[in-house]
């Protein structure tokens, strides 16, 4: 049973796959916005690069 790896809460199969990356989700309906998922807020960025610091393949 897959669950939020943020708020431990149950998720559906389908919600992973959608929303998840690798079988996880690191963020849920719960714990989280749609509009935050929308935008990979369910998938745990695993960078080193800071929020305010362009990521190394995106240009300034």
């Amino acid at each position: 049973m897959p669950n939020c790896q943020s708020c431990g809460g149950y998720v559906t199969r389908d919600f992973v796959r959608v929303f998840g990356g690798e079988g996880t989700v690191a963020g849920c309906p719960n714990c989280t916005t749609y509009r935050e998922l929308h935008a990979d807020g369910g998938v745990e960025d695993t960078t080193e690069a800071s929020p305010w610091e362009p990521k190394p393949d995106r240009p300034a």
